[in-house]
C-alpha cells in the first residue's frame, strides 16, 4: 500500500467515536497507530472515505480504518475502524 498522503493527527468527534466504540475501539488506540508505522492507501471506489489506513495499537493489534480529509492536509478525519480483517492483517506493517 503507497500513498503520498501524511497523516500528523486523527480528528474525533462525537459521532466517529461512537462508531469506534460499537467496533470496540477507542479513539486512543488509533492515536497509537500514528506512533509505528502505517499503511495507506486509496479507499474503494464510491466510499465516504477517500483512503484506508492500517496500522498497529499499542498491544500490537491490526486495526484498519478508513479516513477522509479535514481542512489541514495533515489532519484527517476517520469515519470508523475495526480490528482487521485476514485480508487487511497480511497489509499490516
Amino acid at each position: 500500500m503507497k500513498s503520498s498522503v501524511q497523516i500528523l493527527e486523527f480528528q474525533f468527534d462525537d459521532v466517529n467515536v461512537e462508531k469506534l466504540w460499537t467496533h470496540g475501539l477507542r479513539p486512543d488506540d488509533l492515536v497509537a497507530m500514528l506512533e509505528g508505522p502505517i499503511a495507506i492507501a486509496r479507499n474503494r471506489k464510491n466510499r465516504r472515505a477517500t483512503h484506508l489506513v492500517i496500522g498497529r495499537d499499542a498491544q500490537g493489534r491490526c486495526i484498519a480504518a478508513p479516513i477522509e480529509p479535514t481542512h489541514n492536509p495533515a489532519h484527517w478525519r476517520p469515519v470508523t475502524a475495526w480490528f482487521c480483517k485476514p485480508q487487511e492483517e497480511a497489509k499490516c506493517p
